[in-house]
């Protein structure tokens, strides 16, 4: 059986600017620690990144552990990477159009690290330059409030990817929204119902 430990907390603030507005945030922060007949915690008990309700400019579970890039692995599956520490904090300025339709603008980062060093994974071992792992993403987004039900609509894109070399983890100079290349490998259009926090 398995032997671990795990605290994840979440802290969130709004802001109530006006009758129309509001700027939304969130903190999560979570460590796992496994002991005893354990080295690892069980996969359904690590920390995931990315996705609809996390860092919205990369596709779900695609982030890290720390600087690993899972697009050179060789398997056939969509990237799910896991780790046994998580960081992520995203701010959102929300308002209101007309009607039903609200939008929002935002900006996600964050990232996850293993404890212990995976030769399969190099670059995923938390250290105290961890900041220099750390994903960052921006975008914009519709919300259509039926009352009953939010459908959230977000496209988004990285400004900041922690697997590339350090010296290319900013991606600020590359930005081109008129660029069909640069818009089919960056933007991620993400559909979900509920606010993402």
């Amino acid at each position: 059986f398995s032997q671990f430990t795990k605290l994840e907390l979440e802290l969130r603030h709004y802001y109530r600017i006006n009758d129309n507005s509001q700027w939304a945030n969130r903190l999560i922060l979570g460590s796992g620690f496994a002991y005893g007949n354990s080295r690892d915690l069980p996969f359904i008990k690590q920390f995931f990144i990315g996705g609809t309700n996390s860092i919205r400019a990369f596709r779900a579970r695609s982030i890290g552990p720390g600087s690993f890039d899972s697009r050179n692995t060789n398997a056939s599956f969509l990237p799910d990477q896991s780790g046994d520490l998580k960081f992520e904090i995203n701010t959102e300025y929300r308002t209101k159009l007309f009607s039903v339709i609200n939008a929002a603008v935002f900006i996600d980062a964050g990232n996850i690290w293993l404890l212990n060093d995976d030769p399969n994974k190099p670059g995923s071992k938390f250290s105290s330059k961890f900041y220099e792992e750390i994903a960052v993403g921006a975008g914009v987004g519709l919300r259509f409030d039926f009352s009953f039900l939010i459908l959230r609509t977000d496209l988004a894109f990285p400004l900041r990817i922690p697997y590339n070399e350090k010296s290319k983890r900013w991606v600020l100079d590359q930005v081109n929204i008129g660029d069909k290349d640069w818009r089919k490998n960056n933007l991620i259009f993400n559909l979900a119902i509920g606010y993402p926090f």
